[in-house]
C-alpha cells in the first residue's frame, strides 16, 4: 500500500505491517507519520544493502576453470575414455588426451576438473605441467560419476594457464565436455 502524506494534515490513514497484520484507519500527526516513513524507508534501505552484499559476494564456481584473458592458448580434447555412457556411483577411470598450445609463457600448468560437488560446482583431481608451445598429454583419472539429473550433466572440463606461485591462479584457455550417464 503506497501512502501519500501532506506536510499539513494531521488526518488518519491505514497502516499495513512488514509482517502482513493490518491496522486501519490509525489516527497519526504528521511528526508520527513521518517517523513511521522514516522506519519504512531504513528498512528497505537496509534490504538493498544486504542484497548488494549477497550479489558481490555470490560467484560461480565454474570462474575456477574459465579464462581470464585472451593469450592464444588453445586446449582441445582429442580422446575421453570411456566414450560412451557411465554408471553414476560406481568408480570410473578416465582416460583424457588432450592437445595444448601454451603461447602465454615459458611453462604452465593443466588441470582436469570435474563437477563432482554441484552441476556447477567443480573439483580438480589432475594436474601436469606444460612447456611453452603445442604438446599432448594424457591423464588417467579416477571419480565417481554424479548423475545430476534435470539439474544438469555431467561434465568434464581441462583448463590451462600460466605456472603461477600465487595461489590465485589463471585459466588462460579451456574445453569442457559433457559424459553420459545412465543408470
Amino acid at each position: 500500500m503506497i501512502v501519500y502524506l501532506s506536510p499539513r494534515c494531521s488526518r488518519s490513514f491505514p497502516v499495513d505491517l512488514f509482517i502482513g497484520q493490518s491496522l486501519s484507519m490509525v489516527s497519526k500527526t504528521y511528526g508520527e507519520e513521518s517517523a513511521i516513513m522514516r522506519r519504512i524507508k531504513a528498512a528497505a534501505l537496509l534490504f538493498l544493502c544486504a542484497l548488494g552484499i549477497g550479489v558481490a559476494f555470490a560467484h560461480d564456481e565454474e570462474d575456477a576453470y574459465r579464462p581470464r584473458i585472451d593469450t592464444g592458448d588453445k586446449i582441445r580434447i582429442i580422446a575421453l575414455q570411456p566414450s560412451g555412457p557411465v554408471r553414476p556411483g560406481v568408480e570410473t577411470k578416465f582416460t583424457i588426451e588432450i592437445e595444448a598450445e601454451l603461447h602465454s609463457a615459458k611453462e604452465g600448468t593443466a588441470r582436469v576438473w570435474f563437477n563432482l560437488k554441484s552441476p556447477t560446482g567443480y573439483r580438480s583431481v589432475e594436474r601436469r605441467d606444460l612447456h611453452e608451445g603445442r604438446q599432448r598429454i594424457t591423464f588417467a583419472v579416477t571419480v565417481t560419476p554424479v548423475d545430476w539429473a534435470d539439474r544438469g550433466p555431467f561434465t568434464v572440463v581441462i583448463n590451462m594457464g600460466p605456472k603461477a606461485t600465487d595461489p590465485e591462479w589463471a585459466a588462460t584457455a579451456f574445453v569442457q565436455k559433457t559424459i553420459s550417464v545412465k543408470q
